[in-house]
């Protein structure tokens, strides 16, 4: 292939891993593909190394392991194993095609063709390639034009891609949230509508993990509109007028350096028990997830967070990062002074929270006996403790 673009050399690129995973597989063999030649023209930064190769998987983890390279099969079915170079992952796929799909997992046939392996990828800025000289090479003639204009394009027809897999649906609209500047491409926002239905046969874990990624950007109030207007996923998203709530929500998370996703997703659920109920039907939340959105939860309850009283309340009864949580969900919703915030996340990340000073063998010897009037005593002492001041 003749280069389409050349940038500088990049870090990742002249790695000792990559290095060695190019000479082991031979460079007129393999080429990065994918984010990290994308981020690379975005001028981000590369985090993941994935590798295409027209060697076939046996043949890449025969050579790899000649090198003295350790290889996982971790999607030998479809071609795709990983090198693992002093702790560092580098996930290597052999180019293919799509023989059958349902929508959730592929037949695969192996092929030498980098411009049909490109085809069967999902978006245009997926489909570039680059060597260890910063050579990029754009197989289908449109990746680096769409990813200049900052569009997210779809492979071919939309509706078909999708239809190969339904979660490219949630990845349409993390890609466009990350990457895209200016409107989303009519054809696809139809294609995705349409399809919007089918994303409940995923698996649980692949809707979590692309919800999260989207729930993660610094402002993800726009995507869900966008989303919600499209009737992606109902059932997740349930209030219309939250979406101002989240913005100033993440704004704010933002501004303090304290992005948590657990009070994201409380917010989206406008604060309901029973919508996170719902939520759960597609969204596998850790339970410690679900810990965080309840506590989050009892610190609103408290009356008045401009309170240093309350406050400190609030870290005692309930912890840091959930009093942090409410601050910024009470400061979205103008019931705290932004003024005031400071004040409030010192007392959260500097309070030395003391230790109630009574403990059940102390009432004994008053007196109590062991059992359920012990624990209501000494539960309404710490109480009266807490209101006094902690004294």
């Amino acid at each position: 292939m003749t280069p389409d673009k050349t940038i500088p050399v990049q870090d990742w690129m002249a790695s000792a891993g990559a290095t060695q995973i190019f000479e082991a597989l031979g460079e007129e063999n393999a080429l990065f593909v994918g984010g990290c030649v994308r981020n690379a023209l975005l001028d981000k930064d590369v985090d993941d190394i994935d590798l295409a190769t027209k060697t076939s998987p046996e043949d890449v983890t025969d050579k790899l392991e000649v090198a003295g390279i350790k290889v996982i099969p971790t999607g030998i079915e479809h071609g795709t194993v990983t090198a693992v170079i002093d702790g560092k992952p580098f996930e290597i796929t052999t180019l293919r095609k799509d023989i059958e799909t349902d929508g959730r997992r592929a037949t695969v046939a192996f092929t030498d063709d980098w411009a049909e392996d490109a085809r069967r990828r999902d978006f245009t800025m997926n489909t570039l390639l680059a060597d260890q000289a910063g050579n990029i090479f754009d197989p289908l003639g449109q990746g680096i034009a769409d990813l200049e204009a900052r569009k997210v394009v779809f492979v071919g027809e939309p509706s078909e891609r999708i239809e190969e897999d339904y979660l490219r649906i949630l990845r349409y609209f993390r890609f466009h949230a990350l990457y895209a500047h200016g409107e989303p491409d009519a054809d696809a926002l139809i294609a995705c509508s349409e399809a919007a239905g089918q994303i409940k046969t995923l698996s649980r874990e692949r809707i979590t993990q692309e919800m999260f990624k989207i729930l993660s950007v610094d402002a993800p109030a726009k995507i869900l509109k966008l989303m919600n207007d499209n009737n992606i996923l109902a059932d997740i998203i349930h209030v219309e007028d939250e979406f101002l709530t989240i913005r100033h929500v993440s704004k704010f998370q933002c501004d303090y350096n304290l992005r948590f996703l657990a009070s994201r997703f409380l917010v989206l659920a406008d604060f309901e028990d029973k919508n996170i109920e719902k939520m759960q039907d597609y969204i596998l939340f850790p339970k410690v997830f679900l810990k965080d959105m309840a506590a989050i939860q009892n610190v609103l309850a408290l009356p008045d967070l401009s309170d240093e009283k309350t406050v400190k309340t609030a870290i005692y009864k309930h912890g840091r990062v959930p009093t942090a949580q409410a601050l910024m969900i009470e400061l979205a919703q103008d019931r705290v002074m932004n003024g005031y915030a400071p004040k409030a996340l010192d007392i959260v990340q500097n309070w030395d929270v003391p230790n109630f000073p009574l403990s059940g063998e102390d009432l004994m010897k008053e007196g109590f006996e062991a059992g359920p009037e012990l624990g209501a005593e000494l539960n309404r002492r710490q109480e009266a403790w807490i209101a006094n001041g902690f004294k």
